[in-house]
């Protein structure tokens, strides 16, 4: 996680947590867990090739570790109109205008008081 969206989001994230990030041959991956101010976590997972956002994975979840809302980019719903962008909750797969790190912040500033 850049440091910019650290200090753009700090009044939500309180904690950053099993940090992975790895470079080799241009390709980048980061996997993180954020510890949010209500209890809950983003688990937070990307691979970057020369600077681009391959794949994407945000999962948001309780402080149970039970699931409220996961994006990702896999393409494994070829059926939602977004694909492969989706939104996963504990209910259904539905459509996702959800494409980074800083979208899934920003929407979670907006829901977490």
């Amino acid at each position: 996680m850049n440091e910019s969206l650290y200090t753009r989001y700090r009044s939500i994230i309180t904690g950053v947590v099993s940090v992975d990030h790895r470079v080799r041959e241009g390709v980048e991956q980061y996997k993180a867990k954020l510890l949010l101010v209500d209890g809950s976590n983003l688990r937070v997972s990307e691979v970057r090739i020369d600077g681009e956002l391959v794949t994407y994975s945000y999962y948001w979840l309780d402080e149970s570790d039970h699931l409220i809302a996961g994006w990702d980019n896999a393409a494994h719903h070829p059926e939602i109109k977004t694909h492969p962008h989706h939104l996963h909750t504990s209910k259904d797969v539905s459509v996702s205008s959800i494409h980074s790190l800083d979208d899934v912040l920003a929407l979670l500033a907006k829901k977490i008081k």
